[in-house]
């Protein structure tokens, strides 16, 4: 199965229609550069708050920090109020965005108990005017990522795909599962993503319960969508799109050596550290390291382990030592 000729969105042109998804505490750019390194039709910053933007937070600022090698690239906005995401939308399009892509589907408790991210799913009227504000405070694309619903069992789609179409969403990306079933993959939807496909006039992603290639496969057989995005999957196999990507072609699925991954580890490593500095890149890195040890003998020792290292020496050590074996 070979997928070419994906819809513009805005002018904008994917290389792959694989996207890698906005990931809170994983997706940072030196995980997103690494990830373009392989190949990714577009990434997308870890969530930003707008009222962080709008008061200056420096944490929120360097969640916006990004490289050239990453475009195209949307940043994420969360909050709940059409002024700070006014003021947000025109700053991260003064920065150099690709686009901008509005939070309407965390499933987090403080984030829905402020009123942002899935919440704004109880209050369609709000979210329309947060997506018209956004609208008007930027030139470049928007796109809207959303569950299929807040409470169990709903389906609110064909009112979210009106609401898309009529404000001018560009880009639609669909979580097949409701914020009450959180992460659940026995509850993934596709069924109802696919119901979304075909009444939509809006480029829609499907997103949610992809493990492996096959799956890639399959949901963009089943739903019909123009894009997939990818979330946990990549964590632990940075190659993982472009591996999907091969599958679609028909090509050899990416398979790496213990060498080969440790390279790629090592590469992720020093871009943390560069990135981050020191204390903070390892800091970063321990979250990935258990995923990149999926499948190594004596794995549950080593993500023991990885949780007393301190420097990058240490960390490359203990690489060698569970990766050679």
């Amino acid at each position: 199965m070979s997928i070419s000729g994906s819809p513009l969105v805005k002018g904008l042109n994917f290389d792959l229609p694989i996207f890698l998804a906005p990931m809170a505490g994983f997706t940072d750019s030196p995980f997103r550069s690494l990830v373009k390194e392989f190949g990714a039709g577009a990434v997308f910053t870890e969530m930003v708050s707008t009222m962080g933007l709008k008061y200056v937070n420096q944490r929120t600022k360097d969640l916006l920090r990004f490289t050239d090698t990453e475009h195209p690239i949307f940043a994420q906005l969360f909050g709940n109020d059409v002024l700070p995401f006014e003021c947000a939308a025109k700053n991260v399009a003064e920065m150099g965005f690709d686009g901008i892509d509005i939070n309407a589907g965390c499933p987090a408790k403080d984030i829905i108990y402020e009123g942002s991210g899935a919440a704004l799913l109880l209050d369609l009227k709000l979210l329309a005017k947060i997506i018209r504000a956004v609208k008007k405070a930027s030139n470049i694309p928007v796109s809207l990522k959303v569950r299929k619903g807040f409470y169990t069992g709903e389906n609110l789609l064909k009112e979210i795909v009106k609401l898309a179409e009529n404000e001018g969403i560009d880009m639609l990306t669909i979580h097949g599962i409701t914020a009450d079933e959180g992460f659940d993959k026995t509850k993934e939807d596709w069924d109802a993503i696919a119901e979304a496909v075909s009444i939509s006039k809006v480029p829609i992603v499907a997103n949610g319960g992809i493990k492996n290639e096959e799956d890639v496969k399959k949901i963009l057989e089943k739903t019909k969508c123009s894009f997939v995005m990818i979330g946990r999957a990549a964590i632990g196999r940075p190659w993982f799109l472009k591996s999907a990507q091969n599958a679609l072609e028909g090509k050899p699925k990416i398979t790496l050596s213990n060498k080969e991954k440790m390279y790629i580890i090592v590469r992720h490593i020093e871009k943390e550290v560069q990135f981050n500095g020191v204390a903070r890149g390892i800091t970063v890195m321990k979250k990935f390291l258990p995923a990149y040890a999926s499948g190594l003998k004596r794995a549950s020792e080593f993500r023991r382990l990885v949780n007393d290292v301190e420097t990058k020496e240490e960390i490359i050590s203990l690489l060698e030592a569970f990766f050679n074996e």
